[in-house]
């Protein structure tokens, strides 16, 4: 009981740091397992949950040189089912790490692939997974990239 007392408190801590909602996020990563989530180095934790976040945006338009794709190429990993047409965005809690977009980023030669997929059912008509490289960058120095 108090093991679970203790891991309530961590997860929400965490996510009332965090401006998307990182448990939500993150807890692919760890199949579903709270408990290995909790134990986690902060600081990884962070830094996996900001490269999620990086990895994606939404857009009316599909960016100058992305490559096209449909999300029903993408598999959800949890259930094992491959992603509708109909899948609607929520950038809040969309996982990186919970779906196959990094198999889809590797069917590309270079780490500098943009890829859009049509997104109807959403907000905005496009979900854009960055390129591997800007993804990459974003992580690792964001204060370049709030400028």
């Amino acid at each position: 009981m108090k093991r679970l007392v203790i891991l309530t408190m961590f997860l929400a801590a965490f996510a009332g740091i965090q401006a998307q909602d990182c448990n939500a996020i993150m807890l692919p990563f760890f199949n579903g397992d709270a408990n290995r989530m909790a134990n986690y180095p902060p600081e990884k934790l962070d830094i996996r949950c900001r490269y999620s976040q990086n990895a994606f945006y939404v857009s009316d338009t599909v960016p100058q040189g992305a490559v096209l794709r449909s999300l029903t190429e993408i598999k959800d990993y949890t259930t094992g089912n491959y992603l509708t047409e109909n899948f609607v965005v929520n950038l809040n809690t969309l996982s990186y790490y919970g779906y196959s977009f990094q198999d889809m980023q590797c069917h590309y030669p270079k780490a500098d692939v943009t890829i859009c997929f049509p997104t109807p059912k959403s907000e905005h008509p496009y979900l854009v997974l960055r390129s591997l490289t800007e993804t990459h960058m974003r992580t690792e120095s964001p204060e370049y990239y709030a400028k």
